[in-house]
């Protein structure tokens, strides 16, 4: 697990495990908030105890940002004092498919065998919520695309936004919508920003930060417009091939090369949606 500080108060872990995976942490004199776990208990608890051992007062709330595993399978791992927060959506997927998940996962992950789902216990609904902690405030907005139950968190005093996975090095929208995706990467930029922590990979500062973020809607547009061309023509799932990630504007060598499964995903998901709607 790799530690940085992005602002005095603000911590974030990544995973060395699995794909880059973020956690946040805003610390402060009031406590802790924790947003998002890591996938691997024992990064899990590192970070937990990377915390505690800061002296700055205890973890109140833990904040699942949507309901993969990846983000939300080391809720059990914290005191249960903490209050766990999340958005309705949310907590009503992991209530449908955390388990199914999990039992999947644990065929091929055996540290998974100990993981127990937690279900966030203080959820939100309609408009936006606030966490007040010591002088800090955390903004907790729903900007679905990735999932329809994907939720930011900006920290207004440091103005920097905890994005999840909205922001990854490439677009992945197969669970969610790629048109509500667009709209909820265009409002990134209505926010103040110096930095956005990634829901995978790295960090992105001030001046990254509109790049990155129009490079993802221009990802969304040019995947649709190739893979629709090739459905109006005719042509065979294979031509999928020839569109690689580079011609989309974006690298294939983030995640340790995961991003490009990611993408060949993505174009499959597109394929499937416009011969449905040629039928």
């Amino acid at each position: 697990m790799r530690r940085e500080r992005v602002s005095d108060n603000i911590y974030v872990f990544t995973s060395s495990l699995y794909a880059q995976v973020t956690a946040s942490a805003i610390v402060n004199r009031g406590g802790i908030i924790v947003i998002d776990t890591l996938p691997y208990p024992e990064e899990t608890l590192m970070m937990i105890n990377f915390l505690h051992k800061l002296g700055k007062g205890r973890i109140k709330y833990l904040v699942n940002t949507h309901w993969h595993g990846d983000h939300t399978f080391g809720n059990y791992l914290f005191d249960d004092n903490v209050q766990l927060i999340c958005h309705k959506k949310c907590r009503e997927e992991i209530l449908k498919s955390s388990a199914q998940t999990l039992r999947a996962s644990r065929v091929k992950t055996p540290e998974f065998k100990n993981v127990v789902i937690r279900v966030p216990d203080v959820i939100f609904e309609d408009g936006d919520m606030v966490v007040h902690i010591g002088d800090k405030s955390v903004e907790l907005r729903l900007l679905p695309g990735h999932t329809p139950d994907t939720t930011v968190a900006y920290i207004r005093e440091d103005k920097v936004l905890v994005a999840s996975d909205l922001m990854m090095p490439v677009p992945f929208f197969v669970e969610g919508d790629r048109h509500q995706y667009r709209n909820s990467l265009k409002k990134i930029m209505s926010y103040s920003l110096e930095s956005v922590v990634q829901g995978h990979g790295e960090v992105l500062l001030k001046g990254e930060i509109p790049k990155a973020v129009n490079a993802s809607v221009r990802y969304l547009d040019t995947v649709e417009k190739k893979v629709r061309k090739i459905v109006d023509k005719g042509k065979p799932r294979s031509a999928l091939n020839r569109i690689t990630i580079d011609q989309c504007g974006r690298s294939r060598l983030p995640l340790n090369g995961m991003v490009q499964d990611l993408h060949r995903i993505n174009l499959h998901n597109l394929y499937d949606e416009f011969m449905s709607d040629k039928d």
